[in-house]
């Protein structure tokens, strides 16, 4: 990489660690491109340069926590290929959970913003998260055609982003969100599941039923900087 390309490439990640600071400061993605260049120490210009506009901005962070969830959602110990992808629904929950200050605001745009441009594209990679996540299940031939498993890693991706979507705007706390993508996911795998996968499905299924039956806390999630899910103090 040449030296220009380095320079340009740590003026991006400079704004983007802005945005994310502003958007955790400020609790949301309403700060203006102006006000993000003087928190990056760039020119006005300089976000626009390198990103074209706020909402290629806001998918670059988007991106960057894909890169995250990718990373560390896919770094699965489960043997069983069904266990497998439960276990990747689950550690992607889990990074959200970790930084609601953060990824309910960034995910509220993604979720509420029409954009043919860049939508598109961060779909398909987030579906390619969840083709990861049936790779265990593919090689052990649980599905009967590629019919199966693009429809399951669609409704498993579906899935997520529906239960994402109660969690950002706040209607399920961070135990709702964990018991209702684990049942979800549950449920979509059932019918690949042998007689042994099956009860151990269901076992995992009954655990999270109970959770999702208790009342939800009236507290707001508190902020932290654990290195674990954000608990939220019950009243």
């Amino acid at each position: 990489m040449s030296l220009r390309a380095r320079q340009i490439d740590a003026r991006r990640h400079r704004i983007l660690d802005a945005a994310a600071l502003l958007i955790r400061q400020t609790g949301g993605t309403d700060f203006s491109m102006r006000s993000l260049a003087e928190a990056a120490e760039t020119a006005p210009a300089t976000p626009y340069n390198l990103f074209t506009s706020k909402d290629g901005l806001l998918y670059a962070l988007l991106s960057r926590s894909l890169d995250d969830i990718t990373h560390q959602g896919l770094a699965l110990s489960a043997r069983d290929p069904l266990d497998q992808a439960l276990e990747a629904a689950m550690k992607a929950a889990d990074i959200f959970l970790l930084d609601p200050a953060y990824m309910r605001p960034l995910y509220q745009f993604l979720l509420g913003v029409v954009d043919p441009i860049h939508r598109p594209k961060f779909i398909e990679r987030s579906l390619a998260y969840w083709r990861a996540a049936l790779a265990g299940a593919e090689a052990e031939k649980l599905f009967k055609g590629t019919l199966s498993r693009s429809t399951l890693e669609y409704a498993l991706m579906a899935q997520f982003m529906g239960v994402l979507d109660f969690w950002i705007h706040d209607d399920i706390d961070a135990a709702g969100f964990r018991s209702r993508v684990t049942s979800g996911t549950v449920l979509l795998l059932l019918p690949f599941a042998n007689d042994t996968q099956r009860a151990r499905l269901l076992r995992r299924l009954r655990s999270a039923q109970k959770i999702s039956h208790r009342p939800s806390p009236s507290a707001v999630v508190s902020i932290g900087t654990q290195a674990r899910p954000v608990q939220e103090s019950k009243t």
